[in-house]
């Protein structure tokens, strides 16, 4: 192997999982000069995310889990390195980090146990007299300026009639390590699990979704897909592969859609349709990740069951995964070597990578808004 010329070792190296390359870290002074190097990082994340490797599932609820997507084998318990006093959720994932929605909230990578502590949010604001607060928190990559992003907004309600009465934002930059305010967001939110996604305000404009973009740092509205049904349904928005998705769920059945290209509305397709008994009564239904085939879509319902949805025969498969906790939630995760310790990386310099670059800058665009932070306004 020390014969080997450079440019095949990284080759090598960087189809291989995390867990690996940490051992080989020990083989050589240059393997681990490679290895700790943030274009090597880098390429290894983009190579997983062009290929479909690397791919797991995080799951949360009782305990921290991951389970390896190829396999789907086993649910295999980890033990964060590092201590909290409480944990509402783990957020979504992006390039392998995840926001422990805790307090103080961490920013940590999984695979390579590397974490970051956020610092105190200074930004605060005393509830008005009737009021009470409700937390939540939203977390992303912000491609053109390489840094990771968590927007943290407190909302005060009403005691009575629970109505939103104001809120205050605060942005976190992983590269300057700071938070700052920035504007309210302008609509009230409604919360789950520690984050928001849905809101119906019971005004008569039509159905519009709202984003925020990472970069500008500003709120956006993006349409909805003709015909989608809203009367009777739960709408609730996240992000499967690539592409934006609007979940549709009632008591008896539930409607993804997803936006083929980001930001065209012509482009929002109906991905999954399911009625009983393929779905229980009252399933609420998350789509976390295509295939590596791209002809199946993994569904999680109801927190309690994980299903295939084949895409051809509209056909579902149950999932039995040893040592799944009876309830949980799931979130798709590529397994990374981002690290946390310090500021922002540079950039990759790799003619190699060009070729995925049209795909590259589809992720650009849908890294750019917080899925978790968009509303849906009625």
């Amino acid at each position: 192997m020390a014969d080997l010329p450079p440019e095949l070792v990284e080759d090598i190296l960087r189809c291989l999982p995390v867990k690996t390359l940490k051992r080989f870290r020990a083989v050589a002074k240059s393997w681990r000069s490679l290895i700790d190097g943030d274009d090597f990082a880098k390429l290894h994340l983009r190579h997983s995310l062009t290929t479909n490797s690397n791919r797991n599932l995080i799951i949360g609820g009782i305990g921290v889990y991951t389970v390896a997507l190829d396999s789907l084998d086993g649910a295999h318990p980890i033990k964060p390195p590092f201590y909290y006093k409480t944990v509402d959720e783990i957020s979504n994932s992006c390039n392998g980090v995840v926001l422990v929605m805790s307090e103080p909230p961490i920013l940590w990578n999984p695979y390579s146990a590397d974490y970051k502590v956020l610092p105190d949010c200074p930004v605060e604001r005393a509830a008005p007299d009737g009021c009470y607060c409700m937390t939540g928190f939203g977390f992303g990559y912000d491609s053109r300026n390489d840094d990771y992003k968590v927007v943290r907004v407190t909302e005060f309600r009403h005691i009575i009639n629970h109505s939103s009465m104001a809120n205050v934002a605060s942005i976190y930059s992983h590269r300057s390590n700071s938070w700052r305010g920035i504007d309210p967001v302008p609509y009230p939110l409604t919360f789950s699990r520690g984050s928001w996604r849905v809101h119906d305000s019971g005004s008569v404009l039509g159905l519009i979704i709202m984003g925020f973009s990472l970069e500008t740092e500003m709120h956006y509205p993006m349409a909805m897909p003709d015909g989608v049904r809203v009367r009777g349904f739960v709408l609730t928005l996240d992000v499967v592969g690539d592409r934006l998705a609007l979940v549709c769920t009632s008591r008896y059945r539930a409607v993804i859609w997803v936006m083929e290209e980001y930001g065209v509305a012509d482009s929002w397709v109906e991905l999954v349709a399911l009625r009983c008994p393929a779905i229980e009564r009252n399933d609420f239904v998350t789509p976390l990740v295509y295939s590596k085939e791209g002809d199946r879509v993994l569904l999680n319902c109801d927190d309690k069951r994980l299903v295939w949805y084949d895409l051809r025969t509209k056909s579902v498969d149950y999932v039995t995964v040893k040592g799944l906790p009876f309830a949980f939630y799931a979130e798709a995760c590529v397994e990374s070597l981002v690290s946390l310790g310090g500021g922002g990386r540079g950039k990759i310099k790799n003619s190699k990578l060009e070729k995925d670059e049209r795909k590259e800058n589809i992720r650009r665009k849908r890294d750019d808004f917080l899925s978790k932070g968009f509303k849906l306004v009625l």
